[in-house]
């Protein structure tokens, strides 16, 4: 290959390695060209060892760049089939764009939408798409003393439609495309496959990823923890002033035939919520509480207030430490395995909640959301369930995060004796976790 044709096919490579974040600076260009140039391109192993050593800085780099390299070193006709792919993917797209806009007018008239907000359109469900479309016909149809709306009507019935589709959009979340789909077969390819990798670790049990795994499923939970963090406490309560409520707005306007003569609005809930972890630190535990822990490290970065707890037959506040820790792996070293030691002789919930409420009472308020994670499997049940009772007279709410698998809990008779008192929920895989927050209060 000569030099002019290795210089163009090294850089397309870097592009699309900076379409997965990793950056690559020209002292690093440089070293991949020369050791390009002293191997040749004949043994395809050397070339990614020479690759990856001159362009990757850490292992979280490492599962993208595995797919860009797979894709763009891929056969021809390979090539070819997901270019081809990725073209049918921005023709349904614009056709979709098109429709929407067609869809969504107000007296003849186009309304002025962001790419994200059509994107949000035209992601909803069908019913949701027909409400939305029944409201801009009976405001075309309102009058108001008597006369027929007319087009200096229109910026409300945008900020309207906006409100609801700023609604859905927090609402989707990242489960659905926000933006165009690129024209590049092999990005799409690479992204797709990425995508995929996603959900098998969102299904996969945790304590079944092997160590190797670990660095890609450490980075896949601290990006959750982030999207996460940006919906904790949104939760809105009606007022008189603040941003439009869409929803009650269109309620209260039904009387009116759909016109739009009253505003409703809405305004952030006072008194959020506190939130307090309590996680098992048994053997059979371990793995989970680890990488439960990073995910909570990562939320305690963004958000303020979370207290958190570990016990096996005794009770440990590591708030702090989460806090303090420059690092999740430096926590883990500097404290976690000193933890372990710490405890013995089982699991003892009763023990750990006495101590929860003899220690740390003020923080157990009809405010705070207390998250359990164990397996429910301890010493003395029936008293740990009389101080689970206990315990959910003083707060906001119980969830339980249980690691075994929901057909197994008619054989561990302590769940009995706690569902009671608690939200009892399946949670051995990130899927799992991120669903359940997604539902839980203060956390929608």
């Amino acid at each position: 290959m000569q030099r002019s044709e290795l210089d163009r096919h090294l850089l397309e490579f870097i592009g699309l390695l900076r379409e997965g974040g990793i950056s690559v600076n020209l002292t690093e260009v440089q070293d991949a060209l020369q050791g390009l140039t002293l191997i040749g391109m004949e043994d395809k192993s050397r070339v990614e060892g020479i690759l990856q050593s001159t362009l990757v800085k850490s292992v979280n780099q490492l599962p993208w760049f595995h797919e860009v390299f797979r894709v763009f070193f891929a056969p021809p006709e390979a090539k070819s089939t997901w270019q081809k792919e990725a073209q049918e993917k921005v023709e349904s797209w614009e056709k979709g764009v098109a429709q929407s806009r067609e869809e969504l007018r107000f007296q003849g008239e186009e309304l002025k939408f962001s790419d994200e907000q059509l994107a949000t359109y035209m992601n909803l469900p069908e019913e949701e798409k027909e409400r939305l479309k029944q409201f801009l016909e009976r405001s075309e149809e309102g009058t108001r003393n008597g006369m027929q709306l007319d087009h200096s009507f229109q910026p409300m019935v945008e900020k309207m439609l906006h409100g609801s589709l700023e609604y859905w959009k927090r609402k989707l979340g990242e489960d659905f495309p926000m933006s165009p789909p690129g024209q590049e077969g092999l990005l799409s390819e690479a992204q797709r496959a990425m995508r995929q990798k996603e959900m098998h670790y969102l299904t996969k049990d945790l304590k079944d990823i092997p160590p190797e795994e670990w660095p890609e499923v450490s980075k896949l939970i601290r990006r959750l923890s982030r999207r996460l963090a940006s919906q904790v406490s949104r939760r809105l309560g009606q007022g008189k002033r603040g941003s439009l409520d869409m929803r009650r707005t269109v309620r209260e306007n039904l009387r009116y035939g759909g016109v739009l003569l009253k505003q409703s609005y809405r305004k952030r809930r006072k008194g959020k919520p506190k939130f307090v972890l309590v996680c098992d630190m048994s053997g059979s535990m371990l793995k989970y509480t680890e990488f439960i822990l990073q995910f909570v490290y990562g939320l305690t970065s963004l958000v303020s207030g979370i207290e958190t707890y570990v016990f096996a037959n005794h009770l440990v506040n590591i708030t702090s430490k989460l806090r303090g820790a420059q690092t999740f792996q430096g926590m883990l070293n500097t404290s976690m395995t000193d933890l372990v030691g710490e405890f013995g002789g089982g699991t003892n919930f009763a023990v750990s909640l006495e101590e929860l409420h003899e220690h740390y009472g003020s923080s157990l308020n009809r405010r705070t959301v207390l998250f359990i994670l164990s397996d429910a499997q301890t010493l003395e049940g029936e008293k740990a369930a009389l101080n689970l009772k206990k315990t959910r007279g003083k707060v906001r709410e119980i969830i339980w995060l249980n690691t075994l698998p929901e057909k197994r809990w008619k054989d561990v008779k302590t769940i009995e004796l706690f569902r009671p008192y608690c939200q009892m929920f399946e949670c051995n895989t990130l899927g799992h976790l991120q669903d359940i927050l997604k539902k839980s209060p203060g956390f929608v």
